[in-house]
């Protein structure tokens, strides 16, 4: 059972996340382990499982970006990095060096604040394309495309989140190492 089969909702990547939730809730009471005291041990270890999966369908499901990722992989596919075009690695390489640089210069001021500003940038260019392609699977799927068109555009979502996760791994290294690494001017 996948996790759209779980809360029994179309593979759909625009999710309505107050529906998500209320489902979440409803079937959480109904398979809560503490109903099931008294219950053979084959029902208390199926309601144990079910809330298991209950928990690890609604994390996922409830995050556009794990949504997609989960969708792809449910199509065989992932959001690797091996497909990534040498332009963005290059481009990605490139602004390694600069923070390295700043790193070892120790001085991070301006300069930093100008690639976090290039780096939302290229995130939130990422958001809208990622955007856009969960809104067209949303009409393919509506439409009743066929499994070649559905992969096909599979396939552009695994490389939207491929190449983004590393604008989102840089962002993510900036936040949480500035201090270690940066001091500000």
């Amino acid at each position: 059972m996948n996790y759209f089969e779980v809360f029994d909702i179309p593979q759909l990547l625009g999710i309505d996340t107050k529906t998500l939730e209320r489902k979440f809730h409803e079937l959480s009471r109904r398979f809560h382990p503490d109903y099931f005291t008294t219950a053979p041990p084959d029902e208390k270890s199926r309601a144990l499982r079910m809330t298991a999966l209950l928990n690890d369908a609604y994390r996922t499901l409830r995050h556009a970006t794990k949504r997609v990722e989960y969708l792809i992989s449910l199509y065989g596919f992932k959001s690797d990095g091996s497909k990534v075009p040498q332009s963005r690695l290059a481009e990605v390489f490139e602004i390694n060096e600069q923070l390295e640089d700043l790193r070892t210069a120790g001085d991070a001021g301006p300069r930093l604040d100008e690639i976090k500003r290039q780096i939302h940038l290229k995130r939130q260019s990422f958001e809208t394309q990622l955007e856009a392609a969960t809104q067209h699977w949303d009409v393919l799927l509506s439409k009743g495309a066929d499994q070649t068109e559905l992969k096909t555009h599979i396939s552009t979502l695994a490389k939207i989140l491929a190449e983004s996760s590393y604008i989102r791994n840089l962002e993510d290294e900036i936040e949480n190492r500035q201090g270690h690494y940066f001091r500000q001017a």
